[in-house]
């Protein structure tokens, strides 16, 4: 009953209200008035709108589950273009591939007109050259001394000065322990070795490294990284 009033009374209103436009006096509204017509003017609006519901745009879950998919389909990259399917071909070196980028001995000390040869390993408490002169390590440590034979296989005597190439030496014993091999003064120290040798012979040097005592005393497996002006040359003895 009082929504048929408040109908009645806005139709009543709105038509003084246009035909207050012909030239008469317009007929002057109080605010409340003013409200009401606005009210119901709205709601007619809303009430022959059927995609609004009082007034208020929504959407069904279907509505929304549809947008949002939509919009997630064209923000996500097709990552199927980037990635190989498995067991597919892949361009590539696999991830478990092996690689070997060892060089020879020869290669990595390089020492023209001379063959270098590894002759053995052992662990020292000590290492003495003949008995002139004795080195031993920091305590704690024992030495695992690298043995090598210089060979000049050719006709004509061979200057060999490894002093003035700065060459350094890294050993890594069973890819577990390392060690850079100890500047001496020994005349046999393959790392600084200064001499001259002839055609067809040859002479013995060593390389000293520091490990822990406790170092378990396998050979099997060694390798020798070699260094000079920043270049690494690695090879397995």
């Amino acid at each position: 009953m009082m929504d048929r009033k408040i109908k009645t009374t806005a139709c009543v209103l709105l038509a003084a209200l246009f035909l207050g436009g012909c030239g008469e006096q317009p007929i002057e509204l109080t605010e409340q008035e003013e409200q009401t017509i606005v009210d119901y003017a709205a709601h007619v609006v809303s009430k022959y709108n059927i995609k609004q519901q009082d007034g208020i745009v929504r959407l069904s879950k279907s509505e929304e589950t549809t947008e949002t998919t939509d919009t997630e389909a064209v923000e996500q990259p097709d990552s199927t273009e980037q990635m190989p399917s498995e067991g597919g071909d892949a361009t590539g070196t696999p991830e478990n591939a092996a690689s070997d980028n060892s060089v020879s001995l020869n290669d990595a000390v390089a020492i023209p007109g001379i063959d270098v040869q590894y002759t053995g390993a052992e662990f020292a408490s000590v290492y003495q050259q003949d008995s002139s002169y004795i080195v031993e390590p920091t305590a704690g440590n024992k030495y695992l001394v690298l043995h090598f034979h210089l060979n000049n296989a050719g006709t004509e005597a061979v200057d060999c000065d490894m002093l003035s190439r700065k060459v350094s030496f890294r050993m890594t014993l069973n890819d577990s322990v390392e060690a850079v091999a100890q500047v001496s003064i020994l005349l046999n120290d393959l790392g600084t070795y200064q001499g001259t040798i002839e055609a067809g012979s040859g002479t013995d040097t060593v390389l000293l490294f520091e490990v822990p005592e406790g170092t378990p005393e396998d050979l099997s497996k060694i390798s020798l990284e070699v260094v000079e002006n920043t270049v690494h040359k690695t090879c397995n003895l």
